[in-house]
């Protein structure tokens, strides 16, 4: 039986780009070729041949730690780890936000147990943005971790990258930017993610595969804004009802996908059946930004 998605997700995803978490994770998904074709022109290389990726793999090592899902993690020949996060909007916790993906991954996949240390994996995490966070003027930026005075490489095997639509380099990392942040198909000038983002933007079955990925998105959100709900009216002292718990959950779902970059403001606030009053009181009482 056919799953009938709503006008708000259909909509939602025919507005999404190829840079937005849910069109990404899905073009990706299984999608080896073009896993590597991004790596391999991200870091200027054509000898690096991917042979296993994982897409929106949730990292929830320990009950008292931080989660994250993984947009897509990738695997060469060579046991190296790359690591593929797209990124829409500019916030000022990336770096952090980087350096915590690179321990998870080293944490669940660098090492197997027994093993010495000097089999971890090399592990590359690769930001693909809109803007320039650094304000510099380059198109890429890497870092590794050297000594302080007088630069000396430390050989631990850990690269974290961050690469721009803004400004302009290489033309086929430049090609990749534009297409990644391109709403218009004919204007894509990577033909790679043209010819994958066609299939995801112009025909049912991959329509309806974005749809999916963003439910099921918008449910996990959901249920973690409905539990998050809960928590911090016990901890208040309030007694909170099923309804009030239901609204909490939905005003994070709709953050969440406002934050990434899939839908507007407008757009959240009309879906979530509040006024915007009542949508801008319960985000504030979660603590979130938009």
């Amino acid at each position: 039986m056919k799953i009938k998605y709503t006008k708000e997700e259909i909509e939602i995803a025919k507005s999404l780009r190829p840079i937005n978490d849910a069109l990404f994770r899905t073009m990706a998904k299984d999608n080896i070729p073009l896993v590597e074709h991004i790596i391999r022109v991200t870091l200027n290389r054509d000898d690096i041949s991917i042979i296993r990726i994982n897409t929106q793999d949730d990292i929830h090592l320990f009950s008292s730690s931080h989660s994250i899902i993984l947009d897509c993690l990738g695997v060469d020949s060579n046991g190296v780890l790359y690591d593929i996060e797209v990124q829409t909007v500019d916030n000022d916790d990336l770096e952090k936000r980087a350096r915590y993906i690179s321990s998870m991954i080293d944490v669940k996949y660098a090492l197997e147990k027994n093993q010495a240390y000097g089999n971890l994996k090399q592990s590359i995490v690769i930001f693909l943005m809109e803007k320039d966070i650094f304000g510099l003027g380059k198109q890429l930026y890497e870092f590794i971790r050297k000594e302080k005075e007088i630069n000396l490489p430390l050989k631990d095997g850990n690269n974290i990258i961050y690469v721009n639509a803004e400004n302009k380099g290489r033309e086929d990392l430049n090609n990749l930017m534009q297409s990644l942040i391109s709403y218009d198909l004919s204007e894509m000038k990577d033909e790679v993610i043209k010819e994958c983002a066609m299939y995801y933007k112009t025909t049912q079955k991959g329509e309806d595969k974005v749809c999916e990925a963003i439910r099921e998105y918008a449910a996990k959100s959901y249920d973690e804004g409905k539990d998050d709900g809960i928590k911090i009216g016990k901890e208040d002292g309030i007694k909170i009802g099923k309804a009030d718990g239901i609204n909490e959950g939905t005003v994070k779902t709709l953050i969440n996908l406002l934050n990434s970059g899939n839908i507007t403001t407008s757009c959240a606030i009309a879906n979530s059946g509040l006024s915007k009053e009542e949508f801008m009181s319960i985000a504030k009482k979660l603590g979130l930004s938009y």
